[in-house]
């Protein structure tokens, strides 16, 4: 039973950092180096007639500094051919969602990963932050290989700051030239 869930949380934690919402390296290597995977909630539920994990209360899920964190995680599986649940299907985190690394952060209400599409959305009220840059949106559609992404806009538009070279912002608004 406790076999198939870590499989899991090592193919999401790993998915997710690999995903790029700003095409920047730093993005890519929040957990390259692996390490012991930590899963923390209130309550586990694995059901495997019904193909399902879920983590339920104060869940996360955090490797090498990067975290996973939502109210609840909830994880189907695609059933194999000998009836085991090897393979991840979707993951889908309910209420408010963060995903966290010592340099990005991402912010929604919800989220879903898509294993067998490799893709991570959030939905509703998306904060993205890469450094000093800010993106915010409604939603954030991530492709897990090959790092596109795209982030619909709050009230039909996309609101950023960008700092180009992510350098401070001057003092009194003005730059020296």
């Amino acid at each position: 039973m406790m076999t198939k869930t870590p499989t899991f949380f090592i193919l999401l934690v790993l998915a997710l950092s690999g995903s790029n919402f700003m095409s920047t390296p730093s993005f890519a290597q929040a957990s390259s180096r692996g390490g012991p995977i930590e899963i923390s909630a209130n309550d586990l539920v694995y059901d495997p007639e019904a193909g399902f994990s879920t983590l339920v209360g104060n869940a996360s899920v955090s490797q090498d500094g990067a975290v996973l964190r939502a109210p609840r995680i909830r994880i189907t599986y695609v059933r194999s051919a000998n009836g085991s649940n090897d393979t991840i299907d979707k993951v889908f985190t309910e209420g408010e969602t963060f995903y966290v690394t010592p340099t990005e952060k991402i912010r929604g209400d919800r989220a879903v990963f898509d294993t067998q599409a490799n893709i991570v959305q959030f939905f509703g009220n998306v904060v993205a932050v890469q450094g000093q840059n800010v993106l915010k949106g409604s939603m954030l559609t991530i492709n897990t290989k090959t790092r596109a992404s795209t982030m619909r806009g709050l009230d039909g538009r996309v609101k950023a700051v960008i700092f180009p070279n992510d350098a401070p912002p001057s003092k009194g608004g003005t730059s020296k030239r």
